[in-house]
């Protein structure tokens, strides 16, 4: 819940009705799939947030993880501190959040 709302604020253009963070076993990584229009929500965020990839980087992920929609990550951790960081959340929104990951 913690993570639709995030998101819903940082691209209040398109509908988020819900997010959640999955684990591709085949690319043994994780990343936020956001319903119902995923494709049209990454595109609006990397316009909006163009420092993302930066950011990405920084945490590791390979070129090649970052071209599709959400950067993906090998570590749930490291997915939601690279959201913390490119939105600059609030140091109660960080914690909610980071909670709100943990079950």
């Amino acid at each position: 819940m913690a993570l639709t709302r995030v998101l819903a604020r940082a691209v209040p253009e398109v509908f988020v009705e819900r997010a959640e963070i999955t684990y591709a076993p085949l690319a043994k990584a994780y990343f936020i799939i956001v319903h119902p229009s995923h494709v049209k929500y990454w595109l609006r965020f990397h316009k909006k947030y163009p420092h993302y990839k930066r950011i990405a980087l920084r945490y590791g992920v390979s070129e090649h993880n970052i071209s599709g929609c959400c950067p993906e990550f090998f570590n749930k951790a490291d997915l939601v501190n690279w959201l913390v960081d490119v939105l600059s959340l609030s140091r109660g929104e960080r914690k909610l959040l980071r909670l709100c990951m943990r079950t």
